[in-house]
């Protein structure tokens, strides 16, 4: 992602190197940040620099404005002077991700565009079923868990009406899923400026990820053309080597979005009865619906298989409307180690196991993977 130079001037020389440190750190993929320790050679300084943006005291900025054309921000300790009331400010003892958002919406509003460096060929991987209670989720996570901890970078993406993503992870984040929908429907161009501040990160399995909208309607609120662009952003933010989808059991117009813009589609299926014949009649509808419109013909290939929770006499049901060579993986129902107090379907070393060989297909295509 492109980068924009901030060039940070305070006559509080351990608060300059503090917040330089804090946004390098925290926001290495937007924002390139040095500071000035010496007001001596400010004209050098901008020379050598050549910042975007320029955060200073009051103390500094009718120097600096000699020298710089381009927006300058007031570090503001709260009391400003009447002479500086004017001009944009940005108060420096709060949170460091707010500060960010600031630099960046301050930097947008005065009329710049960031335009986007992709850095990395990113696939999109989405898991669905038409039947609930399959597992989805869990594989879902599983996923992500594995290529993260292998290395890949990961962002797991979940566009279910009720989600569970608080339950895996704990995020005390002032943005949520509610305000990626909202730009997303603006079509806002620099959404990809803004997505390192609005996004989480798990710091044990290191995925990153939105915390859950405020509430579970605002997902329905969402257009395919909202979900073509909010997949496209994060795709061309170029960070993640893979992303994961965790889709709604709903087949309607959004979800055919997904498997558009996804590069294959995880169906997860089990051998119950009413799973069977809920994933026979999307099939059904999938390929009357490509026939219908010729659109979508090729969208069928795109779907893999994962038999979850499935007994030995389960296993020969499938091949009556699946191809074995479209199922990559097959995860046991062990009777023996099934308890509801457990909640386990199958024994976790087999589904370790499972999960770790559908993960090693991504993990693999990498370089050095």
């Amino acid at each position: 992602m492109s980068l924009i130079k901030i060039m940070i001037m305070d006559d509080d020389d351990e608060y300059s190197f503090n917040l330089c440190n804090s946004l390098t750190h925290n926001f290495s993929e937007t924002l390139l940040v040095n500071y000035c320790s010496n007001s001596y050679n400010i004209e050098e300084w901008i020379k050598k620099i050549d910042p975007d943006i320029v955060l200073t005291c009051e103390k500094y900025y009718l120097q600096i404005k000699k020298y710089f054309a381009k927006p300058i921000f007031i570090l503001s300790s709260g009391i400003t002077e009447s002479s500086f009331s004017e001009i944009p400010s940005i108060y420096k003892y709060k949170e460091v991700d707010k500060i960010a958002g600031d630099i960046v919406n301050g930097f947008i509003n005065t009329g710049n565009i960031i335009k986007n460096t992709k850095e990395k060929n990113t696939k999109v991987t989405a898991v669905y079923s038409a039947s609930g209670s399959v597992g989805k989720t869990s594989i879902a996570m599983g996923i992500s868990s594995f290529c993260s901890l292998s290395g890949l970078k990961v962002f797991y993406l979940n566009l279910e009406q009720f989600q569970s993503t608080n339950f895996f992870f704990s995020c005390n984040a002032e943005y949520s899923l509610s305000e990626i929908i909202y730009y997303v429907q603006q079509r806002d161009r620099n959404l990809l400026s803004k997505l390192p501040a609005l996004w989480c990160q798990d710091p044990s399995a290191n995925i990153f990820y939105f915390k859950e909208a405020k509430h579970p309607f605002e997902i329905n609120e969402l257009l395919p053309g909202d979900i073509e662009f909010l997949m496209n952003s994060l795709k061309e933010c170029g960070k993640y080597d893979l992303i994961v989808i965790d889709m709604d059991s709903r087949f309607d117009s959004n979800s055919i979005e997904v498997f558009v813009n996804a590069d294959e589609v995880i169906y997860i299926i089990t051998d119950e009865e009413i799973c069977l014949h809920k994933t026979k009649v999307f099939m059904e509808s999938l390929s009357m619906l490509s026939n219908t419109t010729g659109q979508h013909s090729y969208l069928l290939h795109k779907f893999l298989y994962v038999a979850n929770k499935v007994s030995n006499q389960g296993l020969p049901l499938f091949p009556h409307f699946i191809s074995k060579e479209s199922f990559i993986s097959q995860i046991p129902f062990n009777e023996i180690v099934n308890s509801k107090k457990f909640s386990i379907m199958g024994g976790p070393e087999e589904i370790y196991n499972s999960i770790k060989k559908i993960a090693g297909r991504y993990i693999s295509s990498q370089p050095g993977g």
